[in-house]
């Protein structure tokens, strides 16, 4: 995902492997099911790297690793 506004930018780059996330059965607060295959987990990892812009150049002030990110996946069903 990149992110950005006139000072600077933001880019996160994220994974999940599927073979490490649960299967869900998961039923909205109002008791409807709208999710038929929701995978779920905690097991993430990726970087978020920031940018300055500076003279139309983007120069990188800082990244970020990142880990034990969560991570959702899954189709909605429409009524």
């Amino acid at each position: 995902m990149r992110q950005e506004n006139i000072h600077s930018v933001m880019e996160t780059e994220v994974f999940c492997r599927k073979a490490d996330m649960l299967l869900v059965n998961y039923e909205s607060p109002d008791g409807r099911k709208r999710h038929n295959r929701l995978w779920n987990g905690g097991n993430g990892w990726g970087t978020v790297r920031l940018y300055d812009k500076k003279d139309g150049q983007l120069r990188l002030a800082d990244e970020v690793e990142a880990t034990h990110i969560g991570c959702e996946y899954g189709e909605y069903d429409e009524p």
